[in-house]
């Protein structure tokens, strides 16, 4: 059974996957539009980043006796960047195409986009202090 399970998500993902590099291709031929680009990347991790981040803060606001209004904020700026997004897709293709791509960008994009971040600012200042070179102890002057 754990079998049959493995093979169903396998396939799931690979069909996911395989539908991603057809619609992408189709839209390049018929609109001269990629949906998968950095701009595109950008602007989907700054939508999914703000809405997350706007939810917690919204949620534990009474926790931290703040006012749920900067979540709030925070989740408009989400939208927008979300809307905007949208809005690039279908200017650039027609309706259609341009909601399913821009939700396709969202989708794929919000694991790396929550999680990779994070992580590649952490690995950025790890590199900043191994990188750092002090000065040699000889040329100290007590």
């Amino acid at each position: 059974m754990t079998l049959l399970k493995l093979a169903v998500v396998a396939g799931i993902l690979f069909g996911t996957a395989k539908a991603i590099r057809l619609c992408g291709r189709h839209c390049r031929v018929r609109f001269g539009h990629s949906f998968f680009t950095a701009r595109g990347f950008w602007l989907a991790a700054i939508a999914i980043n703000f809405l997350w981040w706007g939810y917690y803060a919204w949620a534990t606001a009474a926790l931290h006796n703040a006012p749920p209004s900067e979540g709030l904020a925070l989740m408009a700026l989400g939208i927008a960047a979300a809307a905007w997004l949208i809005y690039e897709n279908v200017h650039a293709t027609n309706t259609l195409y341009g909601v399913v791509g821009s939700s396709l960008q969202l989708v794929t994009f919000f694991p790396v986009a929550l999680y990779g971040l994070p992580l590649l600012a952490i690995a950025l200042i790890f590199l900043l202090f191994a990188t750092y070179k002090g000065v040699p102890v000889w040329l100290i002057d007590l």
